[in-house]
């Protein structure tokens, strides 16, 4: 299944948008200078305006602590308002303004409770500060401090009204992983019975062997210890899932035979979905993990599509066996440009829920555009990476 290949621009979209903003005020900052003659601070508005939005700019990049570049923007701006007061500065810039209220967004959605409040108050000092100390004396500084409190007051209602959708968007994601956990305590029983039981009947078996044909028995031991080896292997990848120490993959309950049944009942008339298999492919013998975890990606995808991509016209779903990987994809043309049907966006914690199922098998999950209006699904699972 191919990985996105989206344009740069695209894939950039916020950056693209953040640097025109700056562009389009750095340009307003020097027309509005044009014909005043007030010397260099006049003339350095403009530059002092670009000097604060590369600062903000900054935090993009990899690496970067953004509470340290709202800091250092904050700090640029004070230092700049004293010094108008001394020596004589450039008026407030619409440029600094924007990029101080860009940065303050940013840094509340990344501080704590109390750095949250630092980060108001060196907001309020920042912004209001140049403007109730550099705009022009008289009516243009009253109104343009007027206007800068109203700024930060939106700055700031935005940048916690982000946080706190993000911070339950968390909580959603842990009570999802959470749910996944507990769903595998439920089957962690069936597991130890399935292995357990392959045990006994072996042991059986030995006893059997041992009287009428002891010459046989090293072929029933060995057939008890590989049991008794996968059962430990089983178990102990459920109850890493358990502890939280290893990402979740579940073990019986369907395989890979029983996906063409649940395609039929997503579309009975065979009008939309189309299932393209390896011959044979449905009565391979995988190992349990592996054929109950792709079984699961296709579930949980063809249950995006219809909640998330009810326009769509055609869904693909694939099942392939590449270099001992079982790779299951699931691709359709539903998806809504920018809208929330995406699936895996903001609604998406069944993806996140297998994601951990993948991971614990050594596989990986890919769910993301790949092509225009396209989604894809994609599970690349190890052939040893499950229980047989």
């Amino acid at each position: 299944m191919p990985r996105p290949t989206l344009p740069r621009f695209v894939r950039h979209a916020g950056l693209t948008a953040e640097v025109l903003a700056y562009v389009f005020w750095l340009l307003v900052d020097g027309v509005a200078t044009l014909g005043v003659d007030r010397g260099w601070p006049s003339v350095a508005t403009p530059v002092v305006g670009a000097l604060i939005a590369g600062v903000v700019l900054l935090r993009r990049r990899d690496g970067v602590d953004v509470l340290r570049t709202a800091a250092l923007a904050y700090a640029l701006s004070v230092l700049i308002t004293l010094g108008s007061q001394v020596v004589g500065a450039p008026s407030m810039a619409f440029t600094e303004q924007l990029a101080l209220a860009v940065v303050t967004v940013a840094a509340l959605r990344r501080a704590g409770d109390r750095t949250a409040l630092a980060v108001c108050g060196a907001a309020v000092i920042a912004l209001v500060g140049s403007a109730a100390f550099r705009a022009d004396i008289g009516t243009a500084r009253s109104a343009f401090t007027m206007l800068s409190a109203l700024g930060w007051g939106a700055t700031i209602a935005v940048g916690l009204v982000i946080r706190e959708n993000e911070a339950r968007r968390r909580n959603q994601l842990a009570d999802a992983r959470s749910a996944e956990r507990m769903d595998l305590a439920r089957e962690l029983h069936d597991v130890v019975a399935h292995q357990v039981t392959g045990i006994v009947v072996a042991a059986q078996a030995a006893a059997v062997v041992a009287r009428t044909s002891p010459e046989a028995v090293d072929k029933a031991l060995l057939a008890i210890e590989n049991a008794g080896g996968e059962a430990l292997t089983a178990m102990r990848r459920m109850v890493g899932v358990l502890r939280g120490q290893e990402e979740g993959a579940r073990t019986p309950g369907a395989d890979l035979a029983d996906i063409a049944e649940m395609v039929h009942r997503f579309d009975p008339e065979a009008r939309l979905a189309r299932l393209k298999t390896d011959p044979g492919l449905e009565h391979a013998v995988l190992p349990a993990g592996v054929a109950a975890t792709g079984f699961r990606v296709v579930q949980e995808a063809l249950t995006n599509v219809r909640r998330h991509a009810p326009t769509a016209s055609a869904v693909e779903i694939e099942i392939r066996i590449r270099d001992e990987v079982l790779v299951v994809g699931v691709r359709n043309d539903g998806v809504r440009t920018g809208g929330p049907g995406a699936i895996g966006g903001e609604s998406g914690f069944g993806l996140a829920g297998m994601s951990e199922r993948v991971a614990a098998l050594d596989g990986t999950l890919h769910a993301g555009p790949t092509g225009s209006g396209v989604w894809t699904v994609t599970a690349r699972l190890p052939l040893t990476g499950g229980v047989a």
